[in-house]
């Protein structure tokens, strides 16, 4: 007997509705949504460390299986919007945009575990005997994919109580609670999950919509974070799902950084400029625009989109380093470029940043100070700014009548 034709065990848990075989449950069940893997849920997660609780956060998460995700909710600095299509990631906050391959780590719960959880229930499987664990009955399962994954499967519930690959245990059933009138109906199971990088537990709960999450909770080095779920909703259609956007985002992120990397100045610069188009809050379009106009040495044109960075992120270092350095080549608003490279420096002390700001103190006079500020840049540069620290550090040593070792 293979899943596809187990009905309860489809009919338990959104998890298995999400991943619903041929035949698709979802209509059974109520819900056009469900034959798409679509839902939402309130999310509540916070850090417990010694005794500590520190909120994560607290929001509405909504997704689309297997990859698209997409949470908000509300910082001390304003709403957050996170919304993840294929490994992009693009997050709001307030007005401020960014986009980036990083992984946020809410996302990487809920497919770490609970997609992964969905995962194993989805394959095929045969029906291979009857066993005990945990003192009741339950149907073993083998994998038609894999003859060592063994799946040990609650009847009542449909729940899986062992789930083993070879000697090695995924998923063990660690409590569950019995109906006071039917003594034989569980309503509460709390398993554990040992498949992925930390171990986790995962409670699940037996109400109107069926089997669903109610807390995950994955035991980090750091404490253990507990994520707690309420108001599952299945299968609403997106009016506005932001995914395809995200998707054509990445494309012209993707062809920018491709484009830049072969040295294709025009191609890069058109693709900045559409992302800056579809995305005129975001920060980096304006900086990608701005390496290709230092490449193609248009001052102006670098100028005017370091400035667009700086309106949209006013302490982002590297906008205010190479602005900074800009002003500082031609001679022009050396006040602002020194105000600009101190705070870039204070913001983080990379070579590039101490280079710049030594060699503003070279322009302005101040000589030991430039000299301590190359002296520490060319003690940390990587290989290819050796060579124009060095040469700064050599202004500033003949200024002092001094010669380089």
């Amino acid at each position: 007997m293979t899943l596809r034709k187990h009905k309860s065990a489809l009919l338990i848990t959104i998890l298995l509705l999400l991943l619903a075989q041929e035949g698709r449950v979802g209509a059974a069940q109520g819900g056009d949504g469900l034959e798409h893997g679509a839902g939402s849920v309130h999310v509540v997660s916070q850090l417990i460390r010694e005794a500590e609780e520190v909120l994560l956060m607290d929001g509405l998460l909504r997704f689309v299986y297997p990859h698209s995700f997409q949470v908000q909710y509300f910082s001390q600095e304003g709403p957050v919007i996170i919304t993840s299509h294929a490994g992009f990631l693009e997050v709001q906050a307030g007005n401020d945009v960014q986009f980036s391959y990083e992984r946020y780590w809410l996302f990487e719960d809920f497919t770490n575990y609970l997609f992964a959880f969905a995962d194993y229930l989805r394959a095929p499987r045969k029906f291979s005997g009857v066993d005990l664990v945990a003192g009741v009955k339950v149907k073993r399962y083998i994998s038609e994919a894999d003859p060592e994954l063994w799946l040990y499967v609650h009847e009542q519930s449909g729940l899986p109580f062992l789930i083993r690959q070879g000697k090695k245990t995924l998923v063990s059933v660690v409590s569950f609670i019995l109906d006071a009138v039917e003594p034989d109906k569980i309503t509460w199971v709390e398993l554990e999950l040992l498949f992925a990088r930390e171990k986790a537990t995962l409670q699940l709960e037996l109400t109107e919509q069926g089997w669903v999450p109610t807390r995950l909770t994955v035991h980090e080095a750091l404490g253990e974070v507990h994520t707690d779920f309420t108001g599952w909703s299945w299968g609403a259609q997106w009016q506005d799902s932001p995914f395809e956007r995200l998707e054509e985002l990445r494309e012209f992120h993707d062809a920018f950084l491709e484009r830049y990397e072969e040295g294709d100045w025009a191609a890069a610069l058109q693709a900045a400029q559409t992302l800056a188009q579809l995305a005129p809050q975001s920060w980096q379009a304006y900086l990608y625009q701005a390496f290709v106009y230092d490449r193609l040495d248009n001052y102006l044109g670098a100028v005017e989109n370091y400035q667009q960075v700086l309106m949209r992120q006013p302490d982002n270092p590297l906008a205010l380093n190479n602005l900074a350095y800009h002003y500082l080549l031609k001679e022009v608003n050396i006040s602002r470029a020194l105000e600009m490279a101190e705070r870039a420096v204070e913001l983080d002390r990379k070579a590039i940043y101490l280079d710049t700001l030594g060699y503003g103190y070279y322009l302005v006079g101040r000589l030991e100070e430039a000299r301590e500020l190359l002296e520490e840049a060319l003690a940390s540069a990587p290989e290819e700014a050796v060579a124009e620290i060095t040469e700064h550090l050599e202004l500033v040593l003949a200024s002092l009548g001094e010669e380089h070792d």
